[in-house]
């Protein structure tokens, strides 16, 4: 069995795309005729939703997209952390969450991942310890070092804000035993 058509467009916009500075004439060019050759190529469908959220801060259009790709099979596994990442960029965090846990359920799915982009979420909800705990969960499901090395530098960042919430507190506490002092005074 070959590429089919849509395949090898969709091959060609990938390609095209490569970086931010990638070559966008040719990316939407070789992306349409995939999706002209066949309007339900998952892979396709997914780039589309790719570039609405992340260049082209389009979440609705790219949300269309990847409940597409859903509705045409749930067992394209691509599309979760894809779909989870534009959720919470449109602050859709707790629709993301409910999207992680029915993708966790589905064989092959990469759940490390999707535990990193789950501790992703509680990060910007602020929820930093449980965002950690998400991270260890995403390290028992790492099969390779430098994928290991990225969650230990991400629990490491989200550690440093965790303090930082810390200091403040600390730094709070002091000033106002001074103003209660003061007032006795």
């Amino acid at each position: 069995m070959g590429l089919t058509i849509a395949d090898t467009y969709y091959l060609k916009a990938k390609a095209a795309i490569g970086d931010f500075w990638g070559d966008w004439d040719e990316a939407s060019e070789s992306l349409n005729y995939a999706l002209s050759y066949d309007e339900n190529h998952c892979a396709a469908l997914c780039l589309l939703g790719e570039i609405y959220a992340r260049n082209l801060n389009q979440y609705t259009e790219a949300f269309e997209c990847f409940d597409k790709v859903i509705a045409i099979n749930s067992n394209f596994i691509a599309v979760y952390p894809k779909y989870a990442n534009c959720l919470i960029w449109a602050n859709e965090i707790e629709r993301a969450f409910k999207l992680i846990n029915f993708a966790l359920t589905i064989k092959g799915v990469d759940k490390a991942l999707l535990y990193c982009i789950s501790a992703y979420g509680l990060e910007v909800s602020m929820n930093y310890k449980v965002a950690i705990k998400f991270l260890k969960e995403a390290k028992k499901h790492t099969y390779n070092d430098d994928y290991f090395s990225f969650i230990e530098d991400e629990e490491k960042r989200i550690k440093k804000k965790l303090k930082l919430g810390k200091s403040k507190v600390k730094k709070k506490k002091p000033s106002s035993k001074k103003k209660k002092k003061n007032n006795k005074k």
